[in-house]
Parts: structure tokens; C-alpha cells; sequence
């Protein structure tokens, strides 16, 4: 583990070292002599100090380890085909090249950190960052830091490979296809040797040319890169393709997964990219080398989640996006803490180290950022406990985010909003949603009001400090439904609260059943003390809707943004359809509810290239929950006046009802939560488990006891826990 003492930090590079500490693999320390000798460990050992010559330049012949042949050796072998026969993919072979054809390894990101890039030609030492560079003065603590240290050892030894490799990589050009000059080698590639673009496998296989992957790149560039920017900028530049390919292979084929998706002329370009980008993810997974790059490519698949990742699409939306961002943002983070990124969240570096701890960074930033939105999603716990991004960072901590010339994007500014508004996002959850148990003894307690007042009054400072946030109209909407999403989420709090507390409150000589109970008690909100917040979680999906609906071309914006906000959408207009069962709108008001979902539901759909695109699959799921035909054996009678008047109909389950109105009813203690998409898609389809819950998780022994809950608690918890259906495993059912 690295050194994070601040004396670690404000070491001053120098261009050489001495000969005692070169020999040793140590850093030498001549700050306080001022880079003359005798360094700090020549003065405290009492040796002679003597700078070492540089011995870059020279010829240092030295025997290739049986590791480094052997891989290089490896890079022409045939992988696994990226499609099936029925594809009919380019033939290719490729057989073993010998040792004097071998392209010399390509430098990447982590050889430079190690310091064994040889483009460093002024400084002997390395040119790496603090946090990765300081283990040289430690004692390893573990078998991790005693096996960097061998690493690093066996870099130093292949540095003259490197350094070819590097002089080959800085002065190539896009005009160098071919060292014959006949243009008939492929590009990035001399005398027949493999290099840049041509080393990538897609195109080393057939499946793709460099100029389709050009092409893709660029379409990223224009409709993706926004909404997430971690892909560095240099790299739209098509002279960079080869050094994109060539150091960022995750990245470039996560890019290519996305930006391919909506191409319905042309599918097999998205599914030989998503079959790669499938190999790749399970290299990650199974411990392959990789660098923050790849994880910047996991965050970008969570955010779009390309149907090309999954080998069945239902053609109802049931929440698959959900469960494989859970996976793909749970890999980043565990490689992003390998990897050391979250030392970077700690500001103790100079400008230099600065601006080469920038990506790993925001990348880091980004992991914060998906691990909460993901969480709050599927209401589980934050996969990430560590040090997080708030420690003080502004938008100068993120330099490849800051505008180049006056008419750019201001991205750094919309990546400190985001991350604002996502510490909010992470506190709601943390307090209000941390567990079944604690939920249910706040909501009991009614200590819960003075929290949801506190983050409603964050909120409206968040959106008084971000809201005349000026950039693209685009980008600020994203702003804007993240923020009434939240709201949505704060105060929904609220009225599982009051349905909590009115089901606790049923005499049990009340003969009406459960659903007419509640219905009775929230027919008159007004009255209640928590009708503020119900009002507001109601107004809250109905703004979000409304600025789906109106403020976004689907065409030009909506197709292209992250999937979060088409799934923001679906949770509102499940939490609207719950909130109506309860009696909580009048009748003008269902009927404007009504509208506004038809609407997102034409929205969606007219954002969707294909039936298979989210768009089109939850529109659909929608269809099915506000104007679905009735079930067989259960017909609407649409003459009865009286929505009560029709609650004797079931179906022949016995688990749903229609009222007057043609919406079916049911008990809404006892079925799905409004974040519970896959529980959305069984009721619609009619694959719910009928019954009065006993499908549920139930308690762990005692913890239902007295004895566990407050002072003067344990009768009312008792009572509550009696007569309601709770999920333990932590979703509320409201």
C-alpha cells in the first residue's frame, strides 16, 4: 500500500540519481541539498555519493525473459469467434509469428506509472504519479505490496523494449500504412508487423474496418460523450485511433458496444462489438490486467446498458437494465480499488502529479456517483464504504473536464452539480431507506420529519445554487429530472410512513377490509399531519413526467441518454398508479394522471428505433399497468357509479379487482413497490403468487420481539408488524 503521508506528497523530482540508490531500485532524495549530492540516504549511511550517468541512448543488450517472448508471441493467436456460423464473420488465420517478427509491446498506462515509459527522457527516475510511486520508501505491509515491488523489478528489466516501443508509437502517423510504399498494408502496420489499429481484434479478425470504428467513435462522440464525458477528447481526433486502440482496448470497445446499438441496418456490427466487449468484461472479472480505463468502460456500459450484453430481451421491461448495471458498477468499483483510484480522492499532490492523477480521478468521481444512482435504484446497500470524491474537490480537480476554448461545454461545472446533488442522493438513502427494520421503527416513531424537512430544504438550496447552471439545454434537463426524482424519492418516504401508521391504527373491531380502510383514510389528505409531503411526492412524478413529455426531442436527445432517466420515468408512473389506488387524487386528477403517462408512454416509443430498445419494452410495461383490457373471467362494469360499488368483482385468482373506472385495484400493503420493476412485470402478467404474502421473506427469529425496539415501541411495532406484509430483504411496498 502507498504512502499517504503528506511528506510523500512534496518530494521534488529530480533528472537523476546517484549510484547507491540507483542499484538499490530506491528513489533518491537530493531535495534537501537542492538536487545536488549527497542525497538523503548517501548522508544518513555516511557513503559516497555520486550521481549516475543517464543510460538511456545506449545499447544495453540484455536476454528476454521466457515470459516476455512468450506473450508477445501470443498477440497473431486465433480468439474465440465473436459470432456464430449463421453470422457468416470474415475468415482469418493467424498462427504464431517468431521472435524476429514480434511487434514490440506497446506501451500502456501502467508502464508509465511504473516509470518504465522511455518517453520520459528527462528524469532517470519515474514519472508516475504520487499515489502509485511512494512504495518505494515503504516496507511491503503485504503480499500485494511485495509483489508490486518484484513487478516493478521486472519492468525496469525490460526497459529497452519499452523504450522501442514508445519511439515507435510517437512517430507514427496516419500515413504510415505501409513500409514498402505500395499502400497495400493494412493501416497501422509496417513490413507486415501489426501495429495501432491493426493489433485491435475486431479489426485484426475482419470483423470491422478502421474506418466503420472511425465512424462509430465519432458517432459517440456526437450523441453519447455528453451525458457522461470520460472518454478523453483526444481521442475523437481520428490521427489518434491507432494510440486509442492500441493503450485503451476496453474503452474503445465499450464506445463502439454503445455507439452501435441503434444501428438496426446493420446488427451484426452491434453484436460483434458486444461479444467482445462480453470477453472482455470476463477477463476483468476473472482478475486480467487492466487499468482505469476499463473501468471508465464498465461505468459507460452501466449508464446504457447495450441490449447486444444480454442473450434474452423480454418484450415487457422487468428492470434486466437495473440488475446488470448492479454488476457492471459493482466490477469498476472492486477494479477501481485495486487499482488504488480512490487514493486519489485526497488533494495532497502538486500540480504536476495533479494533472496525472486527472482521469483516475474522475473515474473514481464516476464510480461514487454510479454506486449511489444504482443503489437508490434497486434499494440496496452502497457497494462502496471507502473514501469518497467530497473531500473538497472543485471543478479545477478535474482538468480534462474544463472547457478549451470560450464555447465549449463547461463539463467540470455540470460534474461538481452532479456530484452534489448525488451526495444528497446518497444521504436520503443512507437515512430514510437503510433497512426494512430501521425504516419501519422511524416511520413508527415519526422522527422521520425532521429528516425529510432538513433534505427538503438541501434540495431547494441545490436547486437555487445549480438551477441558472448554464450549458447546453440538453444536459441542464438531465439536471432537472434527477433533481424531481429526488424529490419523488424524499417525500415518498412520507407516505409509506402514513400508510404504515393508518394500518397500525385499524381497530380490530373494524369489520371493513384493509384496502377500504386506507382508502377511507386517505380520502381526506388535508387532514393529515403529513399531507404536505404526500401532495409533494405526487407533484414530484407528475413534474418529472411533464418534463419528459415536453422539455426533450425523443429523436434528437431522449434516444441517447443514459437509461436512468427512461427508468425515472417508469418509477414515477408506477408510484402515480399506486398513489391512485389509495383514494389520494380526485377524479379530474386521475383522469390529468391518466394523460400524462399516455404521453411519456408516445414519448418513449417515439425514442425507440426498434420493438427491442428500453424505450419501446417499458412503454409497453406501462400499456399494461394504466390501460390494460381486463383479465378473462373479470369484466368492468362501466355502468356502476360507484367506484366501491364494484369492488365485489375478482378474478378467478382472487387477487384482482376492477372499478368503475376499469383500473384494476388490489391491496396495496400486499403487492409490488413502485421500485420493484420486476414485481411490476409479474403483476402485469399475471404471474404475481396469489395469496396474502406469504411469499415474503419473513423476519429472522426475534427480531420482532419487544425487547428490540424502543422504549414504549414494542406493542404499536408488534401490531404493525401483525397486519402488514413486510419485505425484509429491504424494499418498501408502497
Amino acid at each position: 500500500m502507498a504512502d499517504q503521508s503528506p511528506s510523500a506528497h512534496t518530494l521534488k523530482r529530480v533528472s537523476r540519481a546517484c549510484i547507491v540508490c540507483r542499484a538499490r531500485k530506491s528513489r533518491c532524495d537530493l531535495e534537501a541539498s537542492g538536487g545536488q549530492p549527497p542525497c538523503g540516504r548517501c548522508k544518513k549511511e555516511k557513503r559516497e555519493c555520486v550521481l549516475g550517468t543517464s543510460n538511456r541512448g545506449g545499447s544495453r543488450v540484455r536476454k528476454k525473459t521466457i515470459s516476455t517472448t512468450s506473450t508477445a508471441g501470443l498477440t497473431h493467436v486465433p480468439l474465440t469467434p465473436l459470432l456464430d456460423k449463421s453470422s457468416n464473420p470474415p475468415s482469418s488465420s493467424y498462427v504464431l509469428s517468431p521472435p524476429s517478427q514480434i511487434t514490440p509491446r506497446t506501451t500502456t498506462g501502467k508502464e508509465h506509472q511504473d516509470g518504465t515509459s522511455a518517453g520520459n527522457t528527462a528524469e532517470d527516475d519515474d514519472s508516475a504519479s504520487t499515489v502509485d510511486s511512494t512504495l518505494g520508501h515503504t516496507i511491503p505491509r503485504n503480499p500485494s505490496d511485495a509483489w508490486q515491488l518484484l513487478k516493478d523489478v521486472a519492468n525496469r528489466e525490460a526497459e529497452h523494449l519499452q523504450a522501442s516501443a514508445n519511439t515507435y508509437k510517437t512517430s507514427l502517423t496516419p500515413n504510415q500504412n505501409a513500409g514498402d510504399g505500395s499502400g497495400s498494408a493494412p493501416r497501422g502496420s509496417i513490413n507486415g508487423i501489426h501495429a495501432g489499429i491493426s493489433t485491435y481484434r475486431l479489426v485484426r479478425e475482419g470483423y470491422l474496418e478502421p474506418d466503420m470504428i472511425q465512424m462509430l467513435v465519432r458517432r459517440y462522440a456526437e450523441h453519447y460523450h455528453a451525458y457522461l464525458p470520460l472518454v478523453p477528447r483526444r481521442y475523437f481526433d481520428p490521427a489518434q485511433l491507432d494510440i486509442f486502440a492500441a493503450n485503451d482496448k476496453h474503452l474503445l470497445t465499450a464506445v463502439l458496444t454503445i455507439s452501435s446499438k441503434d444501428l438496426i441496418e446493420q446488427p451484426n456490427i452491434h453484436l460483434c462489438c458486444s461479444r467482445y466487449m462480453h470477453d472482455l468484461i470476463s477477463g476483468i472479472a476473472a482478475g486480467h490486467d487492466c487499468e482505469v480505463e476499463a473501468v471508465e468502460a464498465l461505468l459507460l456500459l452501466a449508464e446504457w446498458e447495450p441490449q447486444g450484453l444480454r442473450n434474452r430481451i423480454e418484450a415487457v421491461g422487468r428492470g434486466e437494465e437495473d440488475r446488470s448495471a448492479w454488476m457492471h458498477v459493482g466490477i469498476a468499483l472492486r477494479t477501481g480499488y485495486f487499482l488504488g483510484l480512490d487514493r486519489t480522492a485526497f488533494r495532497q499532490e502538486s500540480a504536476e502529479e495533479a494533472r496525472i492523477d486527472g482521469r483516475k480521478r474522475l473515474a473514481w468521481a464516476n464510480c461514487y456517483v454510479s454506486d449511489r444512482l444504482i443503489s437508490v435504484r434497486i434499494g440496496k446497500a452502497f457497494w462502496s464504504r471507502g473514501p469518497g470524491p467530497m473531500t473538497g474537490l472543485s471543478p479545477q480537480d478535474f482538468p480534462s473536464l474544463q472547457p478549451f476554448s470560450p464555447g465549449d461545454e463547461d463539463y467540470a461545472k455540470i460534474m461538481q452539480a452532479t456530484l452534489d446533488l448525488t451526495q444528497l442522493y446518497s444521504n436520503v438513502h443512507d437515512v430514510l431507506y437503510s433497512g426494512m427494520r430501521t425504516s419501519g421503527q422511524m416511520m413508527l416513531m415519526g422522527d422521520y420529519v425532521k429528516y425529510v424537512d432538513d433534505f427538503r430544504n438541501a434540495l431547494a438550496r441545490w436547486n437555487t445554487t445549480w438551477g441558472k447552471l448554464e450549458c447546453s439545454p440538453h444536459i441542464k434537463v438531465t439536471l432537472q429530472l434527477s433533481y424531481e426524482y429526488l424529490c419523488l424519492y424524499t417525500n415518498a418516504f412520507v407516505f409509506q410512513a402514513a400508510i404504515s401508521q393508518a394500518i397500525a391504527n385499524k381497530p380490530k373491531t373494524d369489520a371493513h377490509s384493509l384496502r377500504d380502510h386506507l382508502r377511507n383514510v386517505f380520502s381526506n389528505v388535508g387532514a393529515m399531519p403529513d399531507a404536505r409531503f404526500i401532495w409533494a411526492s405526487v407533484a414530484a412524478a407528475k413534474a418529472y413526467l411533464t418534463l419528459l413529455s415536453t422539455q426533450i426531442d425523443p429523436g434528437r436527445f431522449l434516444r441517447y441518454m443514459p437509461l436512468r432517466y427512461y427508468l425515472y420515468c417508469i418509477y414515477s408512473a408506477v408510484f402515480l398508479y399506486k398513489a391512485r389506488s389509495f383514494g389520494v387524487m380526485s377524479e379530474i386528477e386521475e383522469r390529468q394522471v391518466r394523460t400524462l403517462v399516455i404521453q411519456a408512454m408516445d414519448v418513449l416509443k417515439r425514442a425507440s428505433v426498434s420493438a427491442q430498445d428500453p424505450g419501446s419494452r417499458y412503454a409497453r410495461l406501462l400499456e399494461l399497468l394504466w390501460v390494460k383490457p381486463p383479465k378473462s373471467g373479470v369484466r368492468a362494469q362501466h355502468s356502476v357509479q360507484s367506484p366501491t360499488a364494484s369492488d365485489t368483482q375478482r378474478s378467478s385468482s382472487g387477487s384482482v379487482r376492477v372499478d368503475a373506472q376499469g383500473f384494476f385495484q388490489y391491496s396495496p400493503a400486499n403487492d409490488f413497490s413502485w421500485l420493484d420493476l420486476e414485481a411490476v412485470g409479474d403483476y402485469v402478467s399475471g404471474d404475481q403468487l396469489s395469496g396474502n404474502g406469504a411469499h415474503l421473506l419473513a423476519p429472522m427469529a426475534g427480531f420482532d420481539h419487544p425487547s428490540f425496539l424502543p422504549q414504549n415501541q414494542g406493542v404499536q411495532w408488534q401490531q404493525l408488524n401483525n397486519n402488514t406484509n413486510w419485505d425484509w430483504s429491504g424494499n418498501l411496498f408502497f
